[in-house]
Order: structure tokens, then sequence, then C-alpha cells
């Protein structure tokens, strides 16, 4: 049996509804999921429901981004190319007051973010508008509107050949249009999961782009300090030996671990389950946060 503890739906940056992800598991084999949309709660109630329906287990969650700069080594680099750091919570409340607080924080940060990253495109002669993003985020039913969206329109005006190809060229870190937004402080973050009676967990820590395994482990350490719990040692842009690293780290550092595809539906090439996360993940992670 296998679950899938990292994936998004309509309520952020995915494209199935909250309440679809029951079925959509069940069909891929599925025992449970975790529903981990970015900065916001607002899907986890109806995946409940979905999931309850399907006979699947259910996992509230959240991804929180994060700064990275705050735990990584100094650097001569632009702060753009230090990589991302988010932050998942695992078995969070769905109401806690905390994480909403912080959720309605970073919904600002994008309000001012997607409108500078319009510009900047537009002074590079790609002819998008951001009624056109809002358009589709409302085709779409998203609550939480941010680059994929923007990228999306590219792609559906022929700027770009796939999403991938927009954040790379244009929106990513290292893109022409790219425009920082306020982050978090990762101790902010893991606090805001501790809050909600959730377990942090560094997501995907390959995209933290650390320079060598000395200063991935200088950023666990400090992760750590500040309350960590878990790693996510199992994810789509992980090799096989990335994942035996993170789990030697991890086994080192009395971190948990975690596993998921980041599914976002049809926005990525990314199929629900993919990692084949055993259910003795999920069980180890639900006797941590019980304890």
């Amino acid at each position: 049996m296998f679950c899938d503890l990292h994936m998004h739906s309509t309520a952020s940056d995915g494209t199935d509804a909250p309440h679809e992800l029951g079925a959509v598991a069940a069909a891929a084999g599925l025992a449970a999921i975790a529903l981990t949309d970015h900065d916001t709660l607002a899907g986890l109630a109806a995946a409940a429901e979905g999931c309850a329906a399907a006979s699947i287990g259910f996992v509230p969650g959240i991804e929180v981004s994060a700064d990275p700069g705050a735990v990584k080594l100094p650097s001569d680099e632009p702060a753009a190319t230090t990589g991302t750091l988010h932050i998942l919570g695992l078995f969070v409340r769905h109401d806690d007051e905390k994480l909403l607080a912080i959720g309605r924080r970073m919904e600002q940060t994008r309000h001012q973010r997607n409108p500078a990253i319009i510009d900047r495109l537009n002074e590079l002669g790609v002819n998008v508008h951001y009624d056109e993003v809002l358009a589709l985020a409302a085709r779409e039913g998203t609550v939480i509107i941010g680059r994929p969206h923007i990228a999306q329109v590219m792609m559906n005006k022929g700027y770009v050949k796939s999403i991938q190809d927009a954040f790379t060229r244009y929106i990513g870190a290292r893109g022409a249009a790219y425009v920082r937004r306020d982050r978090l402080h990762p101790r902010e973050a893991i606090e805001a999961i501790h809050h909600a009676g959730g377990l942090a967990v560094l997501a995907h820590p390959v995209q933290l782009k650390c320079g060598d395994e000395d200063e991935l482990e200088y950023v666990l350490a400090r992760l750590a300090d500040l309350g960590l719990d878990a790693i996510e040692t199992r994810h789509s842009d992980h090799t096989p030996a990335d994942v035996q690293r993170l789990e030697q780290l991890a086994a080192r550092m009395n971190l948990a671990t975690s596993g998921g595809s980041d599914y976002h539906g049809t926005r990525k090439s990314i199929a629900i389950g993919s990692q084949r996360v055993p259910m003795t993940v999920y069980e180890r992670l639900r006797e941590r946060r019980e304890a």
C-alpha cells in the first residue's frame, strides 16, 4: 500500500478541485494522501469529505514558502539564485488562526507581486495582461493566484512551450521577469505549523540548491534547531541517489521522512502516486505527531 503526502488542488495552483482528489487517489491505488496547497487551508474540508467518500486516508496539510537566506551559508550570489525553501505542514488543523493569518499575509504579497511580473513581461515584449490571468483562475475555481497561472497564460498565447519553459526563461528565480516577494523566516513557518498541531517537513530539499553536502547538512541542522520534524526524501525532483543520501541524513539527525509526488493535476506532467511512498511513512509520521 502506498501514500502521496504532497499535492495541490485548485485552492492554490493545481487543476483538480479538492473534493475530487479522493477519487483520483483511489483510482491510482493509493491508501492515503495529503493536500498541501500553497499558503492556504481553503481546500482541506472539501478534500477530507472527498477522501472519506472514497475510503482514502486524509492528511490535512499546507506548503509554506520561507526565506532560504535565513538558514543558508552567506553567499556572494544574488538572492534570486539561492534556491527555494518550502516547508510542508502535515496533520494541521484547518481552522488554526495563526496559519490562516500567514495565508492572508502571503496572499497579499502575491497580489503585489503578480502585477509587477506582468509589467516586466510586457517590457520584454510578452503581451499578457493580468485580466487574462484572473480570468484563467476564475475558470479553474482557483483561490490562490500565482506564477503558474501567469505561465499558463503565456503558454496559451504561444510565448512559451511549457510551464517549465516559462519559469526557466521568464518568471523563475533566474528568469528575466522574476520579482522576489516577501518571504517568512522559517522560524515563523515552523512555529505556525506547530501551533496548528502539525509536523513541519522540509519539502524537496534539492530545490534549496545547496552548493555541496556540507551546506545541505548545515541548512538541515539550522532548521532542526528551529523545530523541523522531518525531511521530504521522496519527491519528483529527487533521483534515487538523492533519496538515499537524504534518508541517511534524516536518520543521522533524528528527523522523520516523508514523500510525495507534488501532483498539480494537468498543470504538470507528474502523476499522482508516482513516488510510491510506502504507507509505513504515513504511519510513522502519524505516530510522531501523536507523540
